[in-house]
């Protein structure tokens, strides 16, 4: 991700895919000394490396000591001193790396940041509205069970007013934009989901397995949820239906199968993803998908296992 640092205050910013800089109220990067224009620069990712561009104001931006000529583009990298209209406004990009998906509470300026390919509004212990990334290096958002693109600068009611940053889709289908604290991740194309369940269906264990490497994953309620459809998928598969078809469950049945309401259902979908983010699998948002014109929901995966004990 990118950060700006306040050389005075030390205040930081996290940077959006693009970022207007000035004393407008929406700008990413709020200045506030009077030398400053209402929309004084732009910072922007071209999807390599950040660059800086004057808007045309009245007292210019410097880069390094320089004053920016009209309509030239500097790029950027970690050290770069900015300085925007006076000395009062003078600010050091900290961190240059690419842009991670965001939310911005417009009344309060709260910034929450995705980590690991998921972003929960207003926050993971009640998340109304989820941000993640898919397979594709594309940003989903999903409303009460509704998934579709999410788009930049869209606002998103979720205990606050959202404005979401969402940053350009990766050229190469990788997915490049996440924090992430995990050292090696999975994608889960390529690991197994392996449930181990007892004869009473009282106990369920969850694994994940690639190449020779079993990681073992913590007992979780949502479990039950993952077990119901990846026997649904096998059982469509066994059954000789098309990939594109097999495991769709809707959701109706399942509320009734797993004795849960529409809200908690949405959570241990939530749950699941971000279990197995922190597990290593980098595209833990696809795990499970969603066909929102049916209600209906499956594994994201068919590579499952299934083990009675």
């Amino acid at each position: 991700m990118a950060v700006l640092k306040h050389e005075a205050h030390g205040v930081r910013v996290t940077l959006p895919a693009r970022a207007r800089v000035g004393r407008a109220g929406d700008c990413a990067v709020r200045l506030r000394d009077r030398c400053a224009s209402g929309e004084h620069a732009v910072l922007f990712w071209d999807g390599a490396r950040w660059w800086v561009r004057d808007l045309g104001s009245t007292n210019g931006t410097h880069v390094g000591g320089r004053r920016l000529t009209f309509a030239e583009r500097v790029p950027l990298e970690a050290g770069t001193e900015l300085v925007f209209g006076g000395d009062a406004e003078r600010w050091t990009v900290e961190e240059a790396g690419p842009p991670i998906a965001s939310a911005w509470d417009g009344i309060t300026g709260e910034v929450r940041v995705a980590e690991e390919g998921l972003l929960a509004l207003p926050d993971a212990a009640d998340p109304l509205v989820t941000i993640f990334e898919d397979q594709h290096g594309c940003w989903q958002i999903e409303i009460d069970g509704n998934a579709r693109a999410a788009v930049d600068q869209e606002r998103v009611e979720a205990g606050g007013a959202w404005v979401l940053r969402i940053p350009p889709h990766a050229a190469d289908g990788a997915v490049p934009t996440t924090a992430s604290t995990v050292a090696s991740p999975k994608l889960l194309g390529v690991t197994v989901l392996r449930f181990e369940v007892s004869h009473d269906e009282e106990h369920i264990a969850v694994s994940l397995v690639q190449g020779g490497k079993v990681t073992q994953l913590a007992a979780r309620a949502h479990h039950e949820l993952l077990l119901v459809l990846a026997r649904s998928r096998l059982r469509d598969r066994d059954a000789g239906l098309p990939p594109s078809e097999r495991g769709w469950l809707y959701v109706d049945d399942l509320l009734g199968k797993l004795r849960l309401d529409l809200h908690h259902l949405n959570v241990n979908v939530f749950r699941a993803r971000q279990q197995l983010a922190r597990a290593g699998v980098l595209d833990a948002g696809s795990v499970i998908e969603r066909r929102t014109t049916s209600r209906q929901l499956r594994l994201g995966t068919e590579a499952v296992e299934v083990i009675r004990h």
